[in-house]
């Protein structure tokens, strides 16, 4: 199930009403606690790490429970980008278990839309390719000719990200740093490719860079 960008206002009814009903409720780190709190105060809770063998065996666990009771798994954003939310579902299914996916507002279309950043126009920005460590580097985005470009999960390997913008994009290539974006953060355009350094580390964070390319 997708929890959105943060602000709990911003998941779906939709999601409302399961969280309401789930006698267990598994969510990552980028979930804010409070989201639970309010449409789940009395299920179980399980806590899923990041590291692909964690989070593969706390979901076989979570597969076997949902087969007498209702599970939920919290991913930020939407589960179906960069959430695994589709494999997820597959396993469980495959397993004689029912699933469901429930979308969310993904962290970049909640960014564009909250502070105004066009992801595409029609006309100089017509397309766009969404990135993820470990799959996004120089070599890549050369690869690759999207009027905009989207990176997620990228915040301590902002030395990566800046040698791609120098080694790819032209003078006037547009970037713009999301922080947080709906629980106290906000984006920010950057000047220079080098004001990345000072978000380093920063979580969550997603980049956003426009008009890299003459396309």
């Amino acid at each position: 199930m997708g929890a959105g960008p943060g602000d709990p206002s911003l998941l779906t009814v939709k999601a409302v009403e399961l969280l309401r009903q789930a006698d267990v409720v598994a969510y990552g780190d980028l979930v804010p606690e409070e989201i639970v709190t309010l449409y789940a105060p009395s299920a179980k809770r399980v806590k899923i790490g990041h590291r692909k063998e964690e989070h593969d065996t706390i979901v076989e666990q979570l597969i076997e429970e949902a087969r007498d009771r209702n599970v939920v798994i919290l991913k930020n954003g939407d589960p179906s980008i960069f959430g695994r939310g589709v494999q997820i579902c597959k396993k469980a299914e495959n397993r004689g278990v029912s699933c469901q996916i429930v979308p969310g507002i993904s962290a970049f279309t909640a960014a564009a839309a909250l502070y105004k950043i066009e992801l595409t126009d029609g006309v100089s920005l017509r397309h766009i390719a969404l990135f993820s460590f470990p799959h996004f580097n120089s070599e890549i985005l050369n690869k690759v000719a999207a009027d905009t470009a989207v990176i997620f999960m990228m915040g301590e390997r902002l030395d990566m990200v800046k040698t791609a913008v120098i080694q790819n994009c032209e003078k006037n290539v547009e970037i713009y740093i999301c922080y947080a974006i709906t629980i106290g953060g906000g984006c920010i355009k950057i000047v220079n490719v080098d004001e990345l350094d000072k978000f380093q580390g920063v979580r969550p964070l997603l980049i956003i860079i426009r008009k890299c390319k003459h396309t």
